[in-house]
């Protein structure tokens, strides 16, 4: 029974972020995305800290975008 490996190697980490391989690495040069050199060549990235990088930047919902607006309105206007 095969156990599955939670690092990856470069090529994977691009194809599993959806990324050309040349953008991330990009993207280690700027170390803007984490990973593990463990001998000095090779670069290996954890599944979990892919998924974190991915979803560490959310973008609000117009909808949330308006809540927020008419929450910070009331304040001020309650604040006077």
């Amino acid at each position: 029974m095969e156990t599955e490996r939670n690092l990856l190697t470069t090529t994977e980490a691009a194809k599993y972020l959806g990324l050309k391989p040349s953008y991330l690495y990009k993207l280690m040069m700027r170390r803007a995305i984490p990973y593990y050199k463990p001998n000095g060549k090779l670069c290996f990235f954890s599944k979990a800290d892919l998924d974190t990088w991915l979803t560490n930047i959310r973008v609000k919902s117009q909808a949330e975008i308006d809540s927020d607006a008419a929450q910070y309105l009331v304040n001020r206007c309650t604040d006077k």
